[in-house]
C-alpha cells in the first residue's frame, strides 16, 4: 500500500482529497484541524515521531493562507505568517523528510493559478506562490517526479462572499482536483504543470 503524506491549512478540498484517498492508500496528514500549526518550526519534529514508514511515495503539499488585502493594510506578523505558511514551511518540510523522500517519490504541489497571473491588493500571497512555482521547477530538475497543480478558485463555501463579490469568479471543482491527483498516483498523468 503506498505512503502519502498531505499538508493543508483548510478543511475543504482537502479533506476531499484525505476521505477519498485513504480508501486505497496509508495517509499521513497534516493541518491546523488536527492541531499541527506548520507556521511553528519546532513542531516539525512531531511529523518526523508520527513517519514510522521509511519512504513517503506521494506527497502532497498544500499548506497555504489567502490573505487579499492592500500591502499597507497588513501588519508584519501578517506579512510573515503568509511568507511562513505558503513558501518557508514548504521548504522546510521538504527538507526535513529529505531522508523519507526517495528517486521515484511524486510530489504534488497543489497551489494556484495565481502564480502565473498578476492580481490587485495580493503582493505578498502573491509572492509566496510565485516562489513555490520556482521552487517546484528546481526540484523538476533535480528530483524529476514533480507535479504542480494549479486550480482556479475551488467551489466551496470558503469563497462565497468573493463569488458574491465579483458576481462570478472560475471555479474548479475538487473533483476535478482529486481526478488529477489520482491519474498522477497511477501514472496516467506526467506533465510538470497542470492547470485547471
Amino acid at each position: 500500500m503506498k505512503n502519502i503524506l498531505i499538508t493543508w491549512d483548510s478543511k475543504w478540498i482537502w479533506k476531499y482529497l484525505k476521505d477519498n484517498l485513504e480508501k486505497k492508500y496509508n495517509i499521513f496528514w497534516y493541518s491546523r484541524t488536527n492541531n499541527f500549526d506548520l507556521t511553528k518550526f519546532e513542531t516539525f519534529e512531531k511529523i518526523k515521531n508520527d513517519i514510522w514508514i521509511n519512504k513517503i511515495d506521494i506527497l502532497i503539499l498544500n499548506a497555504w493562507i489567502w490573505e487579499f488585502w492592500k500591502f499597507e493594510s497588513l501588519n508584519l506578523k501578517d506579512l510573515e505568517n503568509i511568507i511562513n505558511l505558503n513558501l518557508i514551511a514548504n521548504i522546510r518540510i521538504l527538507k526535513f523528510l529529505e531522508e523519507n523522500i526517495k528517486k521515484d517519490t511524486k510530489i504534488i504541489f497543489i497551489w494556484s493559478i495565481i502564480s502565473k497571473k498578476f492580481m490587485k491588493d495580493a503582493a505578498v500571497y502573491q509572492a509566496s506562490k510565485f516562489g513555490i512555482r520556482w521552487l517546484a521547477w528546481w526540484l523538476k530538475n533535480e528530483w524529476k517526479k514533480v507535479f504542480l497543480i494549479n486550480p482556479k478558485i475551488v467551489d466551496t463555501d470558503f469563497h462565497k462572499w468573493k463569488v458574491e463579490l465579483n458576481n462570478k469568479l472560475p471555479e474548479t471543482k475538487k473533483e476535478d482536483i482529486f481526478n488529477v491527483i489520482n491519474r498522477i498516483i497511477i501514472g496516467e498523468e506526467n506533465r510538470f504543470e497542470i492547470d485547471l
